[in-house]
């Protein structure tokens, strides 16, 4: 039996290391608590009359007791749960007044129940306020089966709608988030996403209200009486028998007990998981989450939507559509204009908090483009009408991959084009075709639950992509990844972009990320364009503060002097930086000095030779970068970075306000103008 018990539910072993003991006060109070619920049910124990039980229960008035409270412990917990559940979700909501119902919707588990079934008298007794209408119409509920069922209702289901308010007020909505954008409308994401992600917690609330209704007393009898076959539940029947036939009482006490404890109990059984053993046919056993797959597959040709064939390469690139998203957003304080070519990929990057993910957001569909409007194409999406997320031909790619981990890989993939009206077989060949496109076809059994990073966003950029986009939005997908996973996604995004014609919109820190893939870059600072151009020359020769730190160059700004043989840069208080000859200056005009680290050596003296480049400075920082030291350096007011050996460190005693001579080579100086 214990074998067999650990093959199907294996307890989790700990070690003595992963341990997290308590304190011991809290562990006593803890065994004290304990013993104050489980000495009562063991008391009641050593006074049943255990021979006697199927006698004692077999019985006419405990027969008809049992009958009566199973029917209507059934059918109020199905009132509940299809009562209970939308109540939960519109208290899980922010709208007003809502702190006010969340606090009426409980008040019933904190009132005594025959104060409980007062107030149902009142209300639909024969002389209450809806009661003689009723009445009227002939339906007279009070002291009847049904008041029973009502009575069990109005205590239980304020049980039911905390545990499952909580779990959705705490829950994760970033799945529901990506869901949309993949065309789920509201009944799909509640049944496919909302509920599965909260169903442990609707499982349990519903155990709870079908514990509370089997052992409501106070408001049945208060409210419904106590007529034998009708009104008298299982507790009104141990309430009346408890001193005219004690055994009787015990035996149904007991039968009470053990239904509420398989019920709460059955909450704690992993039924996933013993589910997906049994059904996993024998000797096979499921593929280790780390296994990545050895190589990735041709491309598979995908259509352009669920009802047009699959065109030629050339013909989907003569469909590639221009993005424009464009908005202002005072709450946010973000106000971006942006405009991408037709087929082109345009890197946005930035500080955090400088508004990329809003535009992100803005050009899916999850947040309005005030002020503005988003176009794809000739098609308007947001302005002048509004296209719903999942609806606008463009995809999403987050920084959380958001797999489905209640779905298969399969499922998760196919979810799009479900969404887009396909059936269930075409679905799940596409999504088998765009598996295989991504080299993570092996993957398609498997739980979305179980996937490693570098798999979870293959998996993703495949279910992104079948729901055939026309624009594809990459809001920083392969931030987590390691460096081989993100080098896989870079290869497998521009090859995917440029197989489809996709215009693509990505949002990195990673100069990598840029190098490799964008045509274009954007800079936003505070909400604000501060620099744009194509990629190659904005790394080459960055026009903003973070360009440069992104590039590993300081910017020092002042004045252009000099001639184009002899091009300089006046950064007041004396100071000049000389740059490289053949470049163009204008004498008096902003100007900027682009240093990259390695060009900039460190010494204690000035050396000999009158170097063209000197500039006294304060070390700062000092960090380790790769096999070299980055120091961070001040000099009149201007940031330069410099990369240096360990060896130099210990030699020169580099530490933060260590005063040093920083030599900076002229030839690999570029000055550019400020605009």
């Amino acid at each position: 039996m214990t074998l067999a018990r650990t093959a199907l539910w294996p307890l989790p072993r700990r070690s003595r290391a992963a341990r997290a003991p308590l304190p011991l006060t809290v562990a006593l109070l803890g065994l004290a608590g304990a013993a104050l619920i489980i000495l009562p049910l063991a008391g009641m124990g050593t006074r049943v009359a255990w021979g006697r039980l199927p006698e004692l229960l077999s019985s006419p008035s405990a027969t008809a007791a049992l009958g009566l409270s199973l029917r209507t412990c059934l059918a109020s917990t199905t009132i509940c749960v299809l009562l209970g559940a939308p109540l939960a979700l519109l208290l899980s909501r922010q709208w007003r007044g809502v702190r006010l119902a969340r606090v009426l919707a409980v008040l019933p588990m904190t009132m005594p129940p025959v104060v409980a079934g007062i107030a149902l008298l009142a209300t639909l007794g024969k002389k209450g306020v809806l009661g003689g209408v009723l009445d009227a119409w002939g339906m007279r509920i009070a002291f009847s089966t049904t008041a029973v069922v009502i009575a069990q209702v109005f205590v239980a289901m304020p049980f039911l709608v905390v545990t499952l308010e909580a779990a959705l007020r705490s829950r994760d909505e970033r799945a529901e988030m990506i869901a949309r954008t993949l065309g789920a409308g509201p009944w799909r994401l509640l049944v496919r996403i909302t509920l599965p992600m909260v169903g442990p917690a609707l499982a349990r609330g519903t155990a709870l209200a079908l514990g509370r209704g089997l052992g409501e007393f106070g408001a049945t009898i208060a409210f419904a009486g106590s007529k034998e076959g009708v009104t008298r539940t299982m507790p009104l029947a141990i309430y009346l028998q408890r001193e005219e036939d004690t055994a009787t009482a015990l035996a149904l006490a007991v039968v009470l007990i053990a239904a509420a404890a398989l019920v709460v109990g059955a909450t704690t059984v992993p039924w996933g998981t013993l589910l997906q053993r049994w059904l996993l046919p024998a000797g096979r056993s499921p593929a280790p989450s780390g296994t990545e797959h050895p190589s990735a597959l041709p491309p598979v040709p995908m259509p352009a939507s669920q009802d047009e064939p699959a065109l030629p390469h050339t013909q989907r690139n003569a469909r590639r559509l221009p993005l424009t998203i464009s908005f202002t957003s005072a709450e946010r304080d973000v106000s971006v204009c942006l405009e991408i070519g037709a087929g082109r990929r345009l890197a946005l990057i930035g500080p955090n908090g400088s508004g990329k993910s809003t535009a992100c957001l803005v050009a899916a569909g999850l947040l309005d483009a005030t002020g503005g409007e988003v176009r794809l194409g000739e098609r308007v999406l947001d302005g002048t009408g509004f296209v719903p997320a999942g609806q606008r031909g463009i995809a999403l790619l987050s920084q959380e991959p958001g797999i489905f981990a209640h779905m298969s890989v399969l499922e998760n993939v196919a979810f799009g084009p479900r969404c887009q009206g396909l059936g269930r077989r075409a679905a799940r060949e596409r999504a088998r075709a765009e598996l295989v496109s991504v080299g993570a076809e092996h993957l398609a059994g498997r739980s979305g639950g179980a996937l490693s990073g570098g798999q979870a966003a293959r998996v993703a950029l495949a279910r992104a992509l079948a729901t055939s986009p026309r624009a594809l939005i990459l809001d920083e997908p392969m931030a987590a990844l390691d460096a081989g996973a993100r080098q896989e996604m870079r290869s497998l995004v521009t090859r995917r972009a440029s197989e489809e014609g996709l215009t693509v919109l990505l949002v990195t820190h990673d100069v990598l990320d840029i190098a490799s893939l964008a045509d274009d870059v954007v800079v936003l600072e505070a909400g604000r364009v501060v620099e744009r151009g194509e990629a190659a020359r904005v790394l080459s020769a960055p026009g903003s503060d973070f360009t440069a730190r992104l590039t590993g160059m300081s910017i020092l700004m002042g004045t252009a002097a000099g001639s184009r043989e002899d091009p300089r840069v006046d950064l007041g208080a004396g100071m000049v930086i000389h740059g490289r000859p053949d470049q163009e200056v204008r004498e008096g005009e902003p100007a900027a000095a682009l240093i990259p680290p390695e060009a900039v050596a460190l010494y204690e003296e000035a050396p000999s030779g009158s170097p063209r480049n000197a500039l006294p400075a304060v070390v700062r920082t000092v960090e380790r970068s790769g096999a070299l030291v980055s120091v961070g350096l001040e000099s009149g007011g201007h940031r330069l970075a410099a990369s240096v050996t360990a060896a130099a460190v210990a030699q020169l005693g580099i530490a933060p306000n260590r005063e040093l001579i920083a030599i900076i080579k002229a030839v690999e100086v570029r000055v550019v103008p400020r605009g």
